[in-house]
């Protein structure tokens, strides 16, 4: 299919039932800083170059997490005008370098596929890839989901990612959504989709960068991966309910920021925000986040990816070994 390419190593684990977690690519084009990756987070982690970018040795790290639980990373995103679920390390280094990429969502992909060019894949385009597979991709590792922005009621400034989870039968592995969103208003919008909200060790909806807290309570807390893969098989199966259910965790607690220091640091990038649109808002926001917050908030983006992708194998080998969901196959839609 013209526009479209699934790695063959992708499909031939899809095909034989052998897990797979789908990545997004706009983390590296756009969500952290083009900077020396430095240190690793993790000393463990032999392979991580300090020498290279930090998105881009970020993804990889994602990548490698997913690979030591015996699961198959798709990385998503688009070269020459072209989707690709399944970006190989050649690959992903093009993407990465490429100046001033695009950013595709669901909205934006086809335009960005006509115009031959490349572009890092959001939340809501990653989702739209899990379903263009001959079968499906069932789990997607990220770090936090886009949602109703703060003031929607005079602007109705909502992430087309709310749509594709209300459609696309996935596990989607996250801590919450971004911080500088409406949390309260994107919660109350994910049940009114019918989008479950899942506590992984948590009963509040993180905030991102920082736990969540009493404001935000979830739709239910399940803490080990067998019972989320036969709650996703009485959902899209047994319910024959569409969309995904959204596993949220909260940031490791070695890096996560304290809610003081969050909600002061949003407020004064509040203060100093130039623009109301939100394309252009949400990037200054995180930018000034980073620096008031002296990139604390950086290493804390960093941890809670390392954790969603290792946690989101872990969900993925209990999804391939779940009877009901192994029987659906691809018939899921």
């Amino acid at each position: 299919m013209t526009g479209l390419s699934v790695h063959p190593e992708v499909e031939s684990a899809l095909a034989a039932g052998a897990p797979v977690v789908a990545l997004e690519t706009a983390v590296m084009t756009h969500g952290l800083p083009r900077r020396a990756a430095g240190p690793a987070p993790d000393e463990t982690d032999r392979d991580w170059s300090a020498e290279s970018r930090l998105p881009l040795e970020v993804v990889r790290a994602m990548s490698r997490a997913v690979r030591r639980a015996g699961v198959t990373p798709a990385v998503v995103g688009v070269l020459d005008g072209t989707l690709h679920i399944g970006l190989d390390p050649e690959m992903l280094t093009r993407l990465a370098a490429v100046p001033a990429c695009a950013k595709a969502s669901a909205a934006t992909m086809a335009g960005v596929l006509a115009s031959g060019g490349a572009a890092g894949a959001t939340v809501s385009a990653t989702l739209t890839a899990c379903r263009l597979t001959p079968t499906p991709i069932r789990v997607m590792a990220t770090g936090g989901i886009g949602g109703v922005h703060v003031g929607w009621t005079q602007r109705p400034d909502v992430s087309v990612d709310l749509r594709e989870l209300a459609r696309t039968p996935a596990l989607v592995v996250c801590s919450g959504a971004k911080s500088i969103l409406d949390l309260p208003a994107t919660l109350e919008m994910l049940e009114a989709l019918g989008v479950p909200v899942i506590g992984d060790g948590t009963d509040h909806l993180p905030r991102f960068l920082a736990a969540g807290d009493e404001r935000l309570r979830v739709t239910q807390r399940i803490d080990d991966v067998t019972t989320l893969a036969t709650l996703a098989a009485r959902r899209w199966v047994t319910l024959r309910q569409p969309g995904a259910v959204l596993v949220t965790r909260n940031p490791p607690a070695d890096t996560a920021l304290d809610a003081a220091t969050l909600d002061a640091a949003l407020q004064a990038a509040d203060d100093e925000a130039t623009s109301d649109a939100g394309a252009a808002r949400t990037p200054h926001l995180l930018a000034t986040v980073a620096r008031l917050t002296g990139d604390r908030s950086v290493r804390a983006n960093i941890g809670l990816l390392l954790d969603n992708a290792r946690r989101a194998a872990e969900v993925a080998v209990a999804v391939a070994r779940d009877p009901v969901l192994r029987a659906a196959g691809p018939s899921l839609s």
